[in-house]
């Protein structure tokens, strides 16, 4: 059962930050964001994954990699490009960041840990996104969030995922894994371009009123499946089978780019 509601966010660019996704400290402007380099190039795409000593993911749903679900939602949004993924399903293909110095984290702070684990510059037809699990909250103007379940630092392609706000959305533990990985999901569906945020959508599903997000209720990028409705959206795969995130709208977005 869902304890309360929690919310995905985008930060966006700086040059056209939303009044309601700022933060205390900024980066750097990027001169060529991650979706723009996506799609210039890309032949393989591996996501990276770090997390702080007591964040570690959840590895295991109904018997079998939880990390299977990132995967093949990944390969059918991407199946058009002809691009190849690589998910660490393997536990030692996952790097363990220690005890990190921080409690809860700003955008640069995300940004600061996960130069440590990108492997690529992403100029290279190889491109690589960075997933962190940390055990704290998002500071948001100024104040920690803790309904937040993870982000996406748009322009770039790092993540977060927030793993104390993981584990209050449900006490089950079934429920809690289908949560965690449909945030991985949701927030690489940002940081691919979606929706709106870099890739034009064809045909237009762009939620203007909620941010980056699909007006399809069934979608993953759907902006309430993403807090309230989390546990209705998810509860059709807690007993396994296939799991199809991504509406159609939102991959006719990415064959389209």
């Amino acid at each position: 059962m869902i304890q309360k509601t929690v919310y995905f966010l985008v930060l966006l660019p700086i040059l056209v930050l939303s009044s309601g996704c700022k933060d205390d400290e900024k980066s750097a402007e990027l001169t060529e964001t991650f979706v723009t380099k996506f799609y210039k190039d890309a032949s393989s795409l591996e996501i990276q994954v770090g997390f702080e000593e007591s964040a570690k993911p959840y590895s295991i749903h109904n018997g079998r990699n939880a990390w299977e679900i990132t995967q093949s939602n990944l390969e059918s949004l991407l199946e058009a490009k002809n691009v190849t993924i690589k998910v660490p399903t393997n536990p030692a293909e996952i790097t363990n960041l220690g005890e990190l110095e921080q409690i809860n984290y700003t955008r640069q702070n995300i940004i600061d840990v996960s130069a440590n684990l990108q492997q690529y510059s992403n100029d290279e037809t190889t491109k690589g996104m960075t997933v962190l699990f940390l055990d704290g909250y998002f500071i948001q103007n100024g104040e920690p969030n803790d309904r937040i379940l993870g982000i996406n630092v748009n322009g770039s392609s790092v993540l977060a995922i927030f793993k104390p706000v993981i584990n209050s959305a449900s006490s089950a533990s079934s429920a809690r894994t289908l949560i965690e990985q449909t945030t991985v999901v949701h927030e690489i569906g940002h940081a691919l371009g979606l929706v709106n945020n870099g890739v034009e959508p064809t045909p237009d599903h762009h939620d203007e009123q909620n941010g980056a997000h699909c007006t399809n209720e069934k979608c993953v990028m759907f902006w309430q499946n993403s807090g309230a409705q989390i546990a209705d959206f998810i509860q059709p795969f807690i007993l396994g089978g296939q799991m199809d995130l991504f509406g159609e709208q939102c991959v006719a977005d990415i064959q389209a780019k």
